[in-house]
């Protein structure tokens, strides 16, 4: 009795296979294909407080970083990155207002794309959220293939006196989101 289950199921199924609908498969619609793969990244992250910026009696002037960015290095990401966007975040709560220089560096250390950023003084010591969104497209995504680091430099913008005991900080934080276009 169990052997004729088996049968009868495996009968079935055979059945359905061979009997099954199908549709051709057209091989050629891969030529139409394109992927179009969407990547985000976090880029670089700084928070300083106000006595960060009081160096031997007066406030500092200049915080620069340098990122290295040897992604565009990649022949893959030079044949496919279509649109680039870069976003940058600044959250004050220092009662100076700051400029954030972001430098965009070739192999040689030449500027290859600049973005200057103000940020305005929190006089109450509330959160001010500063955005800016830089977009890379077109002829302008060269400019961005060829950059080798980023380079950021925050300036405090003259204003009231600081020192070692000023309230608040400042907070930057910047991402990418990278659009490729991949067609076999």
């Amino acid at each position: 009795m169990a052997d004729k289950k088996i049968n009868l199921w495996l009968f079935c199924i055979i059945s359905m296979m061979l009997l099954g609908c199908t549709k051709p498969i057209d091989l050629d619609q891969a030529k139409d294909l394109s992927l179009t793969p969407v990547v985000e990244s976090s880029l670089f992250f700084y928070k300083g407080k106000a006595g960060e910026f009081f160096i031997g009696g007066s406030g500092a002037v200049l915080e620069t970083s340098t990122v290295n960015i040897a992604v565009f290095d990649d022949a893959f990401v030079q044949d496919n990155l279509v649109k680039a966007e870069f976003l940058f975040e600044t959250t004050n709560t220092i009662n100076r207002a700051y400029s954030l220089q972001v430098d965009f560096l070739d192999g040689l250390g030449a500027i290859v794309h600049s973005i200057a950023i103000e940020t305005p003084a929190s006089p109450r010591g509330e959160e001010l959220l500063s955005t800016h969104t830089e977009l890379f497209e077109g002829n302008n995504i060269q400019n961005l293939k060829s950059a080798k680091q980023l380079e950021f430099t925050l300036t405090m913008l003259p204003g009231i006196p600081i020192n070692e005991g000023t309230f608040g900080e400042i907070n930057l934080k910047s991402s990418g989101t990278f659009y490729l276009e991949i067609n076999p």
